[in-house]
């Protein structure tokens, strides 16, 4: 979406319009305080009378943004961008560079090879000797109490999650436009996309596994603990949801999770118990510290957006602009119709098939070169020349001129851009990631566990159920890449150490050994499995791997928009978990954004989008749009009544 609508709609209002809907539907929009001056005072904070409310209503929206510029002296971004876009750009012949050879990293270049000419040349830098990132597949040799075979682990993400009930994003559209096209040839990756059946989720609460439903019947789960002190907090939301005003103020102030979940509930239960648990397997991160309107988005907004009907669905106006766009690929939607449960993976091939697959056809292309084993040391910026300049440790070492690029995308860590960069990215050297030691253990024996995805640890399990500070455990040998004809049967977990435990506990354990022997005392206590029963098991300490949005993160993002305005005149973009969305299928979906916003330009012409940071869309508020069911056909509903 382009910057200009993202900041009429924080001066103005959240939009939300029903084109199209069923009759009566822009009557009933209207009586929802979906009209112009309702809609100012829930996101200004504040109730006014109408003699004053226009000039009040826009000094006080506009604050969340222009706030930024005002503070740090400078025109706003629109009015700078416009002048960086007043030279005359073609994209023939020009050189971009992708700096980070994850799934981000990879995709990004992928769709930049796709949609810039042939002339245009794309440099992928890469630190390590593998691309991929944190996706990795392993295969390996085990030989256990007499059974041997070749046995299949995830050692990072293992599945995707599907979205297919989601009208929220659309982030799984990207996944299905890596399919066979006609041009180029070359970049047709070929994947084989599975969906298996949902199964069994499980918490850990206080001292045993708990089954969610609809797994569990309601007469099973409303005798747990987990419900029982859960209860009132949802009385209290019901409360609150029932009482509050149509005009209830969306907060300027961002809260925390567990602020904001107590704020609606009027309880602490609800985030100790549920949402801790639900953080922990997404992020690996603490409640009191993440931004609920950026983590828990859905959610937030749902609380305050008024229901328009069952005939139609709110969304962001950017998530309307991909939807409708992909939506036009029958193929597409087709493949976007499929799933029936919430996971998706590649089969035997396992999830590392996806970043080799994009690696593979990327390295077809003559315009396009991967340097792997190049840590990017140094990002600059020529003013006079209008170019990035990048150099690796390698350059360094041999006194090397550093390579100079016309836009630079860099898709790493907020940390280690910041460190890139000097002292031209102030507001990135405050961000965090948290780290976790992952724990892989294969036994030769099925009947270990229960059936299910695996079970969450929230953080209310008293410390003597949970000493080794876990996250979860999830049940690969249920959900996760099939097996292979070559694979003995048996049980494979994945055991989730740390996260942000290890930020303000103790400290996590120096060696793999360690690490595995912590994993098996937990699978000891929580599954009855005895440490001693003969398994493989392998641990692998992901440092900095999870980027955290704290509180304040969408204002820390506009902030790290100017700077890299006025820092780099717009020439070096960002993309990844650091600034949106975490996760394999968030990781799919940046690469996409800032490839095609480079390549299209957005809405002032082609040469403007190498002149954007990749943060636009981050502004506080997005405009909504509520869109009719019958024009989401990528999405599958129940027959409206």
């Amino acid at each position: 979406m382009g910057r200009g609508k993202a900041e009429d709609a924080a001066i103005a209002v959240i939009r939300l319009a029903a084109a199209g809907g069923r009759p009566g539907a822009a009557k009933r929009g209207a009586s929802l305080g979906y009209n112009a001056p309702r809609s100012r005072r829930m996101l200004s904070g504040t109730s006014l009378g109408r003699p004053q409310q226009q000039q009040q209503q826009q000094c006080c929206l506009a604050r969340g943004r222009t706030r930024l510029s005002a503070a740090l002296g400078a025109s706003s971004c629109v009015e700078r961008r416009a002048s960086y876009a007043t030279a005359t750009h073609n994209d023939s012949g020009k050189s971009i560079a992708v700096v980070g050879g994850g799934l981000t990293g990879l995709t990004t270049a992928y769709y930049l090879a796709k949609q810039l000419p042939a002339s245009a040349r794309i440099t992928l830098y890469e630190g390590s000797d593998r691309l991929g990132g944190w996706i990795w597949t392993d295969r390996v040799e085990v030989d256990v109490d007499g059974t041997r075979g070749t046995v299949g682990f995830e050692r990072g993400p293992r599945t995707l999650s599907s979205l297919h009930l989601s009208t929220w994003r659309f982030d799984d559209l990207v996944l299905y436009d890596l399919k066979p096209h006609a041009i180029p040839q070359a970049l047709d990756l070929g994947l084989k996309i599975e969906t298996p059946p949902d199964k069994p989720r499980y918490i850990f609460y206080p001292d045993h596994l708990v089954t969610l439903p609809p797994a569990a019947s309601l007469a099973e789960f409303v005798r747990e603990p987990l419900f029982l002190e859960s209860f009132w907090a949802g009385l209290g939301f019901l409360f609150r949801r029932l009482t509050r005003s149509r005009s209830r103020a969306v907060p300027l102030k961002d809260m925390s999770i567990s602020e904001w979940l107590r704020d609606i509930s009027m309880s602490r239960s609800v985030g100790d118990n549920i949402a801790s648990a639900m953080v922990h397997g997404i992020y690996g991160g603490d409640i009191d510290l993440l931004s609920a309107r950026s983590v828990f988005d859905r959610l937030y907004w749902g609380y305050y957006l008024p229901n328009m009907g069952p005939g139609v669905r709110q969304m962001t106006a950017r998530e309307e602009v991909l939807m409708s766009s992909f939506a036009r690929d029958p193929q597409i939607c087709s493949m976007a119709l499929k799933p029936k449960g919430s996971l998706l993976h590649f089969g035997g091939a396992g999830m590392e098939s996806l970043p080799l697959a994009l690696a593979d056809a990327l390295e077809a292309q003559p315009n396009v070169e991967i340097r792997k084993g190049s840590p990017v040391s140094s990002i600059s910026y020529d003013k006079e020349a209008q170019k990035v300049e990048i150099s690796t440790a390698r350059d360094q070492e041999q006194n090397a001129s550093p390579a100079t690029y016309d836009r630079v995308i860099s898709t790493v860590s907020s940390q280690d851009l910041s460190r890139a960069t000097g002292d031209k990215l102030p507001s990135l050297a405050d961000t965090h990631s948290v780290s976790i030691w992952t724990v892989n253990v294969w036994y030769p024996r099925t009947d270990l566990k229960p059936p299910g995805f695996g079970y969450l640890i929230p953080r209310s399990v008293p410390r003597e159920h949970n000493p080794e500070r876990a996250l979860g455990v999830f049940f690969d040998s249920d959900v996760g890449a099939a097996a292979r004809p070559d694979e003995p049967p048996g049980t494979k977990l994945f055991v989730l150490l740390g996260g942000h435990y290890y930020d303000s506990g103790p400290p996590p354990p120096e060696t793999e050994a360690d690490a595995i022997a912590q994993a098996k005392a937990l699978l000891e206590r929580h599954l009855d499995i005895p440490a001693s029963t003969p398994c493989f098991a392998m641990a692998r300490f992901a440092k900095e791997c999870i980027p955290q949005h704290y509180v304040g993160h969408h204002d820390r993002m506009m902030q790290a928009d100017q700077e890299l305005r006025d820092g780099f005149d717009g020439r070096l973009a960002v993309a990844g978990g650091s600034y949106s969305k975490i996760g394999a299928m968030g990781a799919l979906r940046a690469g996409y954004d800032v490839a095609t916003q480079t390549t299209a330009g957005g809405e002032a012409g082609n040469e403007a989008g190498w002149f954007t940071t990749g943060l636009e869309h981050l502004e506080f508020p997005e405009p909504f749009v509520g869109v009719p069911v019958g024009k989401i056909p990528v999405r599958r509903f129940k027959q409206l009544k």
